[in-house]
């Protein structure tokens, strides 16, 4: 017969020791519970969460309570990070540093080269993807397309394309552009064209680089056939934040024009790009806008620009809702065709 004293006993000893077990996980657990990462604004404020990226001069961090916010490195007086951060400085060194705490005041990091000093202005990226370090290529695009069916006194079908896919690696980006109109009204054609652009840029700096496109256009009811212009260019990304980002591209185009009432002519011209591009009506909206240009030095009236005005709002991850404005301007048109040429389109598109 066993006696109830040492049954409790035993039990007590049992949850005693249960208790301590337990306890100490509890303590490793936060022990090991990496503490939040900071920034430290000029104006007094601090945020907390977790360090996210951090590139064209801006600080990508998720707040614990303000979600994913994107903040100008100029307005942040310290980053501080108990993780291990990965920097790539402006002098092209890319450094590994657990619990880093930089400021604008330099700090005295130990690198292979010796002691150097870095604050928070000489910061190039954080947490760069494999593709900035020259490791892999950075895929992105969209297309959108506008479908238009009319039944009853008159039939109409209208279809229009727009795409744009760009390839970056660490020094050179490639970019393919087009867009297309194929409109019918009682089964005969009224409107044909269509317009694509590749272009190869070599960066020569962070926000310099030079590259070369070769732009080709046709549109059958502005009695053009053809026109290819092959371009060699310098450009110049003026600003680069996802608020507003402005890039122009002036250079010397060569041009191959086909009409249908005239020979086939060539000539030299100036030639320039233009693009425009914000986020200014929400984080993942996008706002823009893209010119071309060519001007004819053998004539000086002759000029052509065309530019797209647009604007994508998501409804899905993926999935926008985007209209876009067309104005093409030729100032060689015909006498019988108009000069401008003005298209408004709404239409879903996907992005990637």
């Amino acid at each position: 017969m066993f006696h109830s004293t040492p049954l409790k006993t035993l039990a007590r000893g049992v949850l005693f020791a249960v208790a301590v077990v337990f306890g100490q996980t509890l303590l490793a657990d936060d022990a090991t519970t990496p503490s939040p990462d900071t920034l430290k604004l000029k104006d007094g404020s601090v945020i907390f969460g977790k360090l996210l990226s951090g590139d064209s001069g801006e600080i990508h961090f998720e707040s614990r309570h303000a979600g994913a916010l994107s903040i100008p490195i100029n307005n942040v007086a310290e980053l501080a990070s108990e993780q291990v951060v990965v920097f790539k400085f402006h002098d092209g060194r890319l450094i590994r540093l657990p619990k880093v705490t930089l400021t604008h005041e330099p700090l005295a990091i130990n690198t292979k080269d010796g002691v150097m000093s870095y604050s928070l202005a000489d910061i190039d990226l954080i947490n760069p993807e494999s593709w900035m370090l020259g490791d892999g290529t950075h895929w992105t695009g969209n297309v959108r397309l506008a479908f238009e069916i009319q039944s009853g006194n008159t039939d109409k079908k209208e279809w229009d394309l727009d795409f744009e896919s760009v390839w970056r690696r660490a020094n050179f980006r490639y970019t393919l552009r087009g867009n297309g109109e194929l409109d019918f009204a009682n089964d005969v054609k009224t409107s044909d064209d269509y317009t694509v652009i590749g272009k190869s840029d070599r960066f020569l700096t962070d926000t310099t680089y030079a590259g070369a496109n070769l732009y080709v256009e046709a549109d059958e009811f502005a009695q053009l056939k053809s026109r290819a212009v092959l371009s060699a260019y310098y450009g110049k990304q003026w600003r680069t934040a996802p608020r507003f980002r402005f890039s122009t591209e002036p250079g010397l185009g060569f041009v191959s024009e086909r009409r249908t009432t005239t020979d086939k002519e060539q000539y030299l011209g100036f030639s320039w790009s233009m693009d425009m591009n914000s986020n200014v009506l929400g984080p993942r909206t996008d706002t823009y806008l893209h010119q071309v240009g060519i001007w004819n030095f053998e004539d000086t009236s002759d000029i052509v620009i065309n530019t797209h005005i647009g604007v994508r709002m998501p409804v899905r991850p993926k999935v926008t809702v985007n209209a876009l404005l067309k104005l093409e301007y030729d100032a060689g048109s015909p006498v019988d065709v108009e000069d401008m040429d003005e298209t408004f389109t709404v239409g879903f598109g996907y992005r990637w």
